[in-house]
C-alpha cells in the first residue's frame, strides 16, 4: 500500500514547479517550529515542523528553496535523515500529540524540548540537548522508549498526519541548510481521501 501510494504522491508533487519554504522557532505550542511553505503542489500552507538535522543551521524568516521527501518512502536516504528506519516511529511520536499532556510516573509535563530530543534521538547522530529548552531526560527516555515499541512498522491513516521532510537551500548560493520534518495531513495527497474507514485508501 505504502509504494503505490507515494509513486502517485511523488508522480503529483512533480509537476510543482516552486516550493519555498521558512521557518519560526516555537518556545510554545504543538512543535519546533512554524513552517510556512509556498508550494505549486499539495504542501502549500503552514504546518507544526520539527527539526531533522540539529548539525545545519536555518535561520527564521529566510525563504529557502526546498525539495522534499516523504517519511514514509521505502528508500529515505542517509543523507536525508541519518536513520530513516526509524521514521515509522517518528510518525506514531508526531501523531501523539505528547506536547503539554501529562506523563507517566509523576513526570511532569512533556514539552516541546521532550518531542524534538526524542525525534533526535531516533533519526539523528549529532545533537546537542542544551539547544531545545525545558526537557526532562526521563521524558525523553519514556517517548523513545514507547516509539520503538508501539510506533515501530506505524502508518498514519488518512486523518492521521504523515511527516514530510523538507530539504531546504539556500536560494543564492545553493547552501544546503536544517532539513525539516513538517506534519501534513494525508488526506491532501492522492489516493487517501477521508472515507468511511481509514483502511479503505482507494
Amino acid at each position: 500500500m505504502k509504494t503505490l501510494f507515494f509513486s502517485l504522491l511523488f508522480a503529483f508533487a512533480g509537476n510543482a514547479l516552486a516550493r519555498t519554504m521558512n521557518i519560526q522557532h516555537m518556545t510554545t505550542g504543538p512543535s519546533y517550529f512554524k513552517v510556512n511553505v509556498a508550494d505549486d503542489g499539495p504542501l502549500n500552507g503552514t504546518f507544526p515542523g520539527w527539526c531533522a538535522d540539529w548539525n545545519t543551521r536555518i535561520e527564521d524568516g529566510v525563504n529557502y528553496d526546498a525539495k522534499f521527501w516523504s517519511s514514509l518512502a521505502p528508500n529515505v536516504p542517509t543523507d536525508v535523515v541519518d536513520h530513516p528506519e526509524y521514521l515509522d516511529e517518528v510518525n506514531w511520536l508526531i501523531n501523539k500529540n505528547f506536547v503539554g499532556k501529562t506523563a507517566p510516573n509523576d513526570l511532569g509535563i512533556y514539552t516541546i524540548g521532550d518531542v524534538q530530543l526524542a525525534i533526535w534521538s531516533l533519526v539523528d547522530d549529532e545533537f546537542n540537548s542544551e539547544t531545545v529548552g525545558e526537557f526532562s531526560q526521563a521524558r525523553v527516555d519514556f517517548l523513545i522508549a514507547r516509539a520503538k515499541i508501539d510506533g515501530a512498522g506505524y502508518e498514519p491513516g488518512c486523518r492521521q498526519l504523515v511527516g514530510i521532510i523538507l530539504i531546504p537551500s539556500d536560494p543564492t548560493d545553493g547552501r544546503p541548510t536544517q532539513n525539516t520534518i513538517i506534519l501534513v495531513p494525508r488526506y491532501k495527497f492522492p489516493k487517501c481521501r477521508v472515507p468511511d474507514s481509514d483502511e479503505d485508501l482507494t
